[in-house]
């Protein structure tokens, strides 16, 4: 695998068809945050591969991301799924937050029929909704998150066909309103039927 430039967990289960690319959120812990550790164990109960890497600030320490374009989480992106599908896996990103509006920048300039998206804290007005129209599969929402509930991801969608499963009570991060995170196991939960 020639991804030397990226930090990444891969999970690689033997005959397994479909990669699991998870896309952590903001934050400087990218892939060994608390809840992207509990998403990329979560998806390994679905014995297929499981994918994940820390986009370029992370790595460099940097609170944020690369900017209002995205070009080096975008870039990352595409060198990480085009490597897995040259070995000849079938996609399907798994996005939180930050990582689904990065997932639509991608989707955007390299439409696929293939490539399957689900999201985690859907980030209204920041995600490029059309362009990830063909490729949404499911949206995971708090009820009290502050983008917005189910409702209104529902709304953003339009006539989109994805499933939206709203987790009572929580908020963007699942955690309930003393900032406690008792609902990610619940969010991993949802997200597990849903692939």
């Amino acid at each position: 695998m020639n991804l030397n430039n990226i930090t990444y967990k891969f999970y690689h289960k033997q005959s397994a068809g479909r990669v699991f690319v998870v896309l952590h959120g903001s934050g400087t812990e990218g892939v060994e945050s608390p809840f992207i550790a509990k998403v990329i164990e979560g998806l390994t109960k679905t014995r297929q591969n499981v994918f994940g890497f820390n986009f370029p600030y992370c790595e460099r320490g940097d609170d944020s991301s690369s900017g209002p374009e995205l070009a080096e989480e975008v870039n990352a992106l595409k060198q990480v799924v085009e490597e897995l599908q040259a070995q000849g896996y079938k996609v399907t990103l798994v996005a939180k937050s930050l990582g689904g509006i990065v997932a639509s920048f991608y989707l955007e300039q390299h439409p696929s029929e293939t490539v399957e998206l689900v999201v985690l804290g859907y980030v209204i007005g920041d995600v490029k909704t059309e362009a990830i129209r063909n490729n949404l599969k499911a949206v995971v929402q708090g009820q009290n998150d502050r983008f917005g509930d189910a409702e209104a991801v529902r709304g953003e969608l339009g006539d989109i066909s994805a499933e939206v499963v709203e987790i009572p009570n929580a908020d963007h991060s699942y955690r309930n309103d003393q900032k406690e995170p008792v609902f990610q196991d619940l969010a991993v939960e949802e997200l597990l039927k849903l692939v």
